[in-house]
């Protein structure tokens, strides 16, 4: 399928190929997270960074949006335990912002829930436009959702892995 889907963007002008993303919510990036090589951190709190250093689509030149453009940030908040306990939390991040063609998604400084990737030097936070590890203004819902997840209660993604 993912070919036929690659042969179809090469083949379709770019403007008329349309982005379809799969459902994506905190329990799929809890799952994706948990089941990475890589180490995660699951934080709450407030993410800073300058929104304008975010990717622009300028639609008269699209082949000219980065694929990935880095943004240092600050996150201050709290590290979610399996145990429930959140611990105080707050590191420089490096913001992945990921495009899809031209489709870039558009993160906000400000509340956000998210897992953390832990590299050698730092941590990166990956958002994009299907979905990413990025949640701005989450709801008490959305929060519940991954403290059940942490503690081994239900944790259902909406995607089918």
């Amino acid at each position: 399928m993912l070919r036929v889907l690659s042969v179809l963007a090469v083949m379709a002008p770019l403007p008329a190929f349309a982005l379809s993303c799969v459902p994506h919510g905190v329990t799929d990036a809890y799952h994706q997270a948990a089941d990475a090589e890589a180490a995660y951190v699951p934080v709450l709190g407030t993410l800073d960074f300058d929104a304008s250093a975010a990717p622009q689509v300028d639609w008269e030149a699209q082949q000219d949006t980065p694929p990935v453009t880095l943004i240092p940030a600050t996150f201050k908040g709290e590290a979610l335990t399996v145990r429930g306990i959140a611990q105080p939390f707050a590191t420089d991040v490096v913001l992945e912002v990921r495009c899809a063609g031209p489709w870039c998604p558009q993160p906000q400084p400000g509340p956000m829930l998210g897992f953390l990737r832990k590299t050698s030097h730092s941590y990166v936070l990956n958002t994009n436009i299907c979905g990413g590890f990025m949640f701005g203004r989450p709801t008490d819902a959305d929060v519940q959702q991954v403290k059940d997840c942490l503690a081994g209660r239900t944790c259902k993604p909406l995607a089918n892995y």
